[in-house]
């Protein structure tokens, strides 16, 4: 049994680096938006300035979408009552989820 989950898990493995490849944005995932604004929180409790966390997040994201996402969660962050990074994990990406579950009309 072992030895059958071994040989899939491997030929799983073997097989996504000839799938075609699709660049996925910051900005499409609800999870790394959380992840995100997890990071930004702790930057605050740490006493990093806005400036500071702009500026770190410029470095790091280059897409246009996701900079405009990242920007958009430290506004948020830094604007607001201070939250611990699980707290604004929970709250970006809850909010994100429900975003994607609105039909495009209502958007």
């Amino acid at each position: 049994m072992k030895r059958a989950v071994l040989t899939a898990a491997l030929a799983i493995g073997l097989m996504q680096p000839s799938m075609q490849a699709f660049a996925q944005t910051v900005a499409d995932q609800c999870f790394a938006i959380g992840d995100i604004a997890g990071q930004v929180a702790s930057w605050r409790l740490h006493k990093k300035t806005k400036a500071q966390a702009l500026d770190q997040a410029r470095k790091y994201y280059k897409d246009a979408s996701d900079r405009q996402a990242v920007d958009a969660v430290i506004d948020r962050v830094y604007s607001g009552a201070a939250m611990t990074p699980d707290q604004a994990s929970m709250v970006f990406t809850q909010e994100c989820a429900q975003q994607k579950k609105k039909p495009a009309s209502a958007q």
